[in-house]
């Protein structure tokens, strides 16, 4: 680890733990603070005192700054405990987020990248906090978000910082759909990755899956990097709770309102005349009331959203953990190169897993070759494999010990922190570029 370099860390939400997108907080957590920046786009407000100082580009006020040009839309914060915190910018984003991703029209997301590049971004505010930080380093993530990686090249240009990209989703190739929105989409997302993909040093890949076709279509050789364990994991021999207690922490978009609708109507089958295994689903994605009404019963509740610390206590005082991804519906191929962050959460533990998703994801794909999960990829699989789950105590200790099994050869903390470090020393420049040179909109 270099004590003196400085990391400007980009992404869309903000280091808050009730969102539980934590990956790059973990990975930097041992950095010096006062080191670390942040400049975050979604109206949220940061916990996490991993970084020291945080510049927020709220999309509400972005939208606004169309017609007021006056309207000031950076602002630096300081991070703070949440409580039960709430601005006007953040619910009008949240209700806006939700129906885009509810609807996933393609025209709806062209539009809100209309909006950003008409909005006043590139602001006083922004450059004096570029400027007054003078990062070394600028860590993003490789997203479909046209606008934020318009913010980021601009970043890049202004400091002359070297950047270091993360790819963990597949926001680059066609496989996802054939609609034509989708491919109308893709073909601009595709467009403004590349030109982000030439200022970019090195590039991290999340998985394989990911390195493979990342490699392939930008012409670059990505480091393997996943998020560490969290805790060293002891396999958890079944208590003997009756009912089984099984939980789930994390969004339900992109179809895992779906799955969890199909595990709901499953429960029902097995827990019929005794309930034998229950579910807590806890999340910050709002549901229609007629698809919570559906999902809803004796053996299935969902709850608010929770601190990620309190996450990880559910988590640890469950008997099964339940990931979810969609199986058969629209958004099925949406994971097909991701890896989610709650996949090395989940094995830190050392419980078994339930996973529902599409065989042809990279998270089922884990599973299956680790043997680290129950997996089910065939809507008629969920009951049976939950009638299984129920009445099969060694399934249940065989599972979870093979989850401890391929946390501790996948995800060790030190080879993962080891890898991040040598990239992080490796791309920081000798001597930092002081001349900011003119960067066009």
């Amino acid at each position: 680890m270099n004590d003196t370099v400085k990391i400007l860390v980009i992404t869309v939400p903000s280091w808050n733990s009730k969102v539980g997108a934590n990956s790059w907080a973990t990975l930097l957590d041992g950095y010096l603070p006062e080191n670390l920046a942040s400049i975050y786009i979604r109206d949220e407000r940061p916990d996490s005192t991993v970084c020291s100082r945080y510049f927020n580009i709220s999309e509400n006020k972005i939208i606004k700054s169309i017609l007021r040009r006056s309207t000031k839309t950076g602002t630096e914060v300081s991070a703070a405990p949440l409580s039960d915190y709430v601005d006007e910018d953040l619910q009008a984003h949240n209700a806006r987020y939700f129906k885009m991703k509810k609807k996933r029209r393609y025209s709806m997301l062209l539009a809100r990248e209309i909006l950003w590049k008409l909005g006043k971004w590139r602001t006083p505010e922004l450059d004096e906090f570029l400027d007054g930080f003078q990062p070394d380093i600028i860590l993003h993530s490789m997203d479909g978000y046209i606008h934020l990686n318009r913010i980021i090249e601009y970043a890049v240009k202004r400091t002359g910082a070297k950047a270091i990209g993360y790819i963990w989703d597949d926001n680059f190739t066609y496989k996802q759909s054939s609609a034509l929105g989708y491919k109308i989409y893709r073909f601009f997302q595709r467009r403004s990755l590349k030109k982000l993909a030439k200022l970019t040093s090195e590039f991290f890949a999340i998985s394989p899956f990911t390195k493979k076709e990342a490699d392939a279509f930008f012409g670059i050789n990505c480091h393997l990097l996943t998020k560490p364990l969290l805790q060293e994991p002891v396999a958890q021999k079944y208590s003997g709770n009756h009912p089984i207690r099984m939980v789930y922490t994390g969004s339900l978009i992109i179809g895992r309102d779906r799955s969890l609708l199909r595990i709901s109507e499953a429960l029902k089958e097995v827990n019929r005349g005794q309930i034998r295994i229950t579910l807590d689903v806890y999340t910050q994605t709002v549901l229609p009331d007629e698809t919570l009404a559906q999902i809803q019963s004796e053996s299935c509740r969902v709850h608010k959203p929770i601190p990620q610390a309190e996450a990880l206590q559910k988590q640890n005082e469950a008997d099964v953990l339940l990931f979810l991804e969609d199986i058969d519906g629209k958004d099925a191929k949406v994971a097909r190169l991701s890896f989610s962050t709650k996949i090395t959460d989940y094995l830190s533990t050392g419980k078994c897993i339930f996973a529902v998703g599409n065989r042809d994801t990279a998270p089922m794909q884990y599973f299956i070759e680790n043997k680290a999960a129950i997996v089910c990829c065939l809507v008629d699989e969920i009951a049976n494999n939950l009638k299984l789950l129920c009445g099969d105590t060694r399934l249940r200790d065989a599972f979870a010990e093979n989850a401890c099994i391929s946390a501790k050869k996948n995800h060790d903390p030190t080879c993962i922190r080891k890898v991040f470090d040598n990239v992080i020393a490796s791309a920081a420049p000798k001597i930092r570029k002081h001349e900011v040179e003119d960067v066009p909109t």
